[in-house]
């Protein structure tokens, strides 16, 4: 590796540094905040994109037969009932909750065939010795949709309905179910398979130009976020300059970071009071309507013995959004008035915000597949309630607030200039 290519800016804490050894297999991280830096497998590039590509065709079909196939079988009085993934979207749609059916296909069926069909249009040119047309455009665009993609998430929404389900009907798992299992092994292997260097490599024209290093006190170098490019921003404003590889905007600091995350923030934290006051489910059994709330459903849970149950949906439904919307509150709170307090720790909050706001969607995932198998007129029926859209509207706004704010200004308050 040439000596300009080692020159790096973190992410996460705004540090210039030089990576001195980059190992043939493994990961180079921040000495400073041990942020991520640089990835490399030893395989070679040719291999790998081949290993990758083959995961793709897979994971593919995979996810065809999963939304092709019922995910679960019911039976509950003389009755017999499948679902698909896509019947829960339909039965939000025909209801009139225009938002939440989006907000279901987006994370479960849009973001993973977005994500798989966009890896396609990439590798398998590549693969052919070829360059797909807008190819930067559209790598940039996969790690973007990648992280809507939350079959993960959608897999124990399964489980907790299955159990759930178990109480009151006969519940055997169907093609689909295993599909979407195992399509969830495959994406984490796409993921952990791309070499991401080695693909921008391939599909950019761009050479990288040689820094400067006797002028690097006042230079502006900065990395881009979407290909990691290093780049010299030149001095004044510095939001219109793009980056010369894959076109994605480029700044010292994201714009209006702090403005744009608490106006996401404060939104998040007002739906949160009609997400845990209104019923995220309404029951109808042999004619008796119920709503059910967030709390109300834990408490059922628990009176019922299913303590583990319980145990996971207030988790993710309760405790992960507060402690998000706790941290969020203290990240930006701390960089307005400047706090001194250890910035690694708060780096590393930052972190676990964006590794657990997905998971609040279990209870989502849930309300959908219930509401699309108990439909049975005049003796069970499950709707989704209000709380299920304002809830929605939590996870979504807090994983907006995150994706706004920018760790980098946790570290600006410490610096001075050298």
């Amino acid at each position: 590796m040439s000596e300009h290519l080692t020159l790096t800016s973190c992410h996460d804490c705004g540090l210039l540094q030089k990576i001195q050894h980059m190992p043939e297999d493994g990961v180079v991280k921040c000495c400073r905040c041990k942020a991520v830096l640089r990835r490399r497998q030893r395989i070679a590039p040719e291999q790998s994109i081949e290993h990758t590509l083959a995961l793709v065709f897979t994971a593919i079909i995979l996810l065809i037969v999963a939304n092709a196939f019922p995910i679960l079988h019911l039976q509950v009085a003389g009755h017999e009932m499948s679902a698909t993934l896509f019947a829960g979207v339909q039965h939000f749609l025909s209801h009139d909750m225009k938002a939440l059916a989006a907000l279901v296909f987006l994370t479960s069926i849009g973001a993973p065939l977005l994500q798989l069909g966009s890896l396609l249009y990439i590798l398998l040119p590549l693969y052919l010795k070829k360059t797909p047309w807008q190819a930067p455009h559209v790598y940039r665009f996969i790690r973007f949709i990648t992280s809507w993609s939350m079959l993960e998430v959608f897999m124990l929404g399964i489980l907790v309905s299955m159990v759930k389900l178990g109480g009151m009907a006969t519940v055997a798992p169907g093609i689909g179910l295993w599909a979407f299992g195992s399509l969830i092994f495959l994406l984490a292997a796409i993921v952990a398979s791309s070499d991401s260097e080695i693909i921008w490599e391939k599909i950019s024209t761009y050479n990288r130009p040689e820094i400067n290093y006797d002028n690097l006190d006042r230079a502006i170098l900065v990395n881009c976020h979407d290909c990691n490019l290093l780049a010299s921003l030149p001095t004044g404003d510095h939001h219109d300059v793009n980056c010369h590889r894959c076109g994605s905007p480029l700044h010292f600091r994201k714009p209006n970071s702090l403005a744009r995350s608490s106006a996401l923030l404060i939104a998040a934290i007002v739906m949160y009071i009609p997400a845990n006051l209104l019923p995220m489910m309404v029951v109808t059994n042999l004619g008796h309507t119920e709503g059910d709330t967030i709390m109300s459903g834990v408490i059922y849970l628990l009176s019922s013995g299913d303590w583990p149950l319980a145990l996971v949906i207030f988790v993710a439904s309760i405790i992960v959004p507060s402690i998000k919307l706790i941290i969020l509150t203290f990240l930006q709170i701390s960089v307005r008035f400047k706090m001194q307090w250890n910035p690694s720790e708060r780096t590393r909050l930052y972190r676990l915000t964006e590794a657990i706001g997905r998971w609040s969607m279990v209870d989502i995932f849930v309300v959908t597949l219930m509401a699309a198998l108990i439909q049975i007129q005049g003796i069970a029926e499950i709707e989704a309630g209000l709380g299920a859209i304002a809830f929605g509207s939590v996870v979504v706004l807090t994983l907006l607030s995150a994706a706004a704010f920018d760790p980098r200004l946790i570290w600006d308050n410490l610096e001075t200039p050298q």
